[in-house]
């Protein structure tokens, strides 16, 4: 082969590796975004927009972490519905989903930037509220119950328990804490304070 098929061949050749790279370029960053839309999706709960249980007990690792290291204290307050039940029986399923959705909206609006707000599983939401004591909490709870209570309408009557938890005097793991704040929860539906 003459130099100058040598020379067009070499050409090519480049172009084909130049395209080949461009194009697993293209496709990392495909992967890349791929990667990130399955792990937000995965700690996501779809219905409401806020964080699952699998982002709660992430979250509650990391803010135990962080206020452990500064001797720093914060708040893990659950929240109950009540009420949900029966109108998932009388209006159906699809117009619970629809108040959910809205409940969950309406707490990330109502709270801080920094704290954070969590779907357990069926009516039941959980928030993480950092640097925050135990009376801080007592007027998170209630700003909370007002806020579920603010999405009540004539034919969606619904209220909310709260039950809450102080990192480090209630517990120094997750299960401690969700148990302590759970217990409060069940003694606030007793006494009648939802």
């Amino acid at each position: 082969m003459s130099n100058e098929g040598l020379l067009i061949l070499a050409v090519i050749e480049a172009v084909c590796l130049l395209a080949l790279g461009a194009g697993a370029l293209v496709l990392v960053r495909r992967l890349k975004a791929g990667r990130e839309a399955l792990w937000t999706l995965s700690r996501r709960d779809a219905l409401t927009g806020v964080g699952n249980y699998r982002a709660l007990h992430e979250r509650l690792a990391e803010e135990i972490g962080r206020h452990a290291r500064r001797g720093r204290e914060f708040a893990l307050i659950l929240i109950d519905l009540d009420g949900f039940k029966q109108i998932n029986e009388d209006l159906g399923h699809l117009e619970g989903d629809r108040l959910l959705a809205e409940i969950g909206t309406a707490l990330c609006e109502e709270l801080r930037g920094e704290d954070a707000v969590f779907r357990q599983g069926g009516d039941e939401f959980a928030v993480i509220a950092p640097e925050t004591n135990g009376e801080e909490a007592e007027d998170v709870a209630a700003r909370i119950r007002n806020c579920v209570r603010r999405c009540s309408r004539e034919e969606l009557p619904i209220s909310g328990g709260t039950g809450f938890a102080i990192f480090p005097g209630d517990g120094r793991s997750a299960e401690q804490l969700l148990g302590c704040a759970d217990a409060d929860l069940l003694g606030s539906k007793r006494g009648g304070r939802s």
